[in-house]
């Protein structure tokens, strides 16, 4: 079977099987400990499913308690231990891939784990470039695309928050207010929470990079940490899933970095019983 047909049919059965889980199930990850792009260690964690949202390929994750842990976490379909038949089309898959390396992989070589730097910064200029003429449209700029996007101060223009969405951007950014509305953390981003709690109607949200759905998901990730550096947001506050250390796999290798080292522009909120009293930068981001 050809790497065409193996995705599809992974693909398939990966819809089926996040179609069958239900609120109460319990469900295993694998926590994850990684050096020069090597696994060396992993431990199994379960939790008892609170919440399940089937947005579509790119946006299946459930919500669950955590019993290894005892705090809330999102784990994307991905991320969750699968039925071993479905475990092993993905295996296959990754053996034609290995085998036969398509264009979207060709930035990486495989043999040496090698990042080809020229064709990386070429692919992200010719997205930039793309998207110009993207956001000419009105639909674009509403968020119905997927893509990059952040939210800014109306009045400052400060970055606040930068994140991306492989669903519609415009579902993402319901998803945000209704989380802050309840007080929740959004995405596991408290920091960001507590700046919508507080400042709601005094932030806007944009889409910086909408892009096509064939564009790779490393590159999207690449893409993001390029705009992170670009806006500088204050209230990322969590190392995206699907980097290394705080990295794309397209920008090589590194050495693990702290939340403070992966955003040095963080800006946390100063808070005395329920009320913003400040900024930890002691400027006046907002009015309040």
């Amino acid at each position: 079977m050809n790497a065409e047909k193996l995705t599809l049919l992974r693909d398939k059965m990966t819809a089926e099987w996040f179609s069958t889980l239900k609120l109460g199930d319990k469900v295993q990850n694998y926590s994850l400990k990684w050096q020069n792009k090597q696994i060396i260690d992993k431990k199994l964690r379960e939790g008892i499913i609170k919440e399940i949202h089937d947005n579509g390929k790119f946006n299946r994750y459930v919500i669950v308690d955590n019993l290894t842990t005892g705090r809330q976490n999102k784990w994307n379909d991905f991320d969750l231990v699968k039925p071993q038949e479905l475990v092993d089309i993905e295996d296959q898959l990754i053996q034609q891939l290995s085998d036969s390396p398509n264009s979207e992989v060709a930035a990486v070589s495989s043999e040496t784990n090698i990042v080809n730097e020229v064709v990386v910064r070429e692919t992200y200029e010719s997205l930039i470039k793309n998207a110009e003429e993207l956001l000419k449209s009105d639909d674009v700029l509403l968020g119905n695309c997927v893509g990059i996007y952040g939210a800014f101060n109306k009045k400052s223009g400060e970055c606040i928050y930068i994140g991306k969405s492989y669903s519609s951007i415009s579902g993402r950014w319901k998803e945000h207010k209704r989380y802050w509305k309840r007080l929740r953390p959004i995405h596991r981003q408290p920091l960001l929470t507590q700046y919508l709690h507080f400042f709601g109607d005094q932030i806007e949200w944009k889409v910086l990079l909408p892009v096509e759905n064939e564009v790779d998901n490393d590159m999207v990730e690449y893409c993001e940490r390029r705009l992170f550096e670009e806006y500088k947001p204050i209230a990322n506050t969590i190392i995206p899933n699907g980097t290394l250390f705080g990295r794309s796999v397209l920008e090589g290798e590194g050495e693990m970095v702290s939340v403070s080292e992966w955003n040095p522009y963080m800006t946390t909120i100063k808070i005395h019983k329920g009320t913003c009293i400040g900024f930890s930068d002691d400027k006046k981001l907002f009015e309040f």
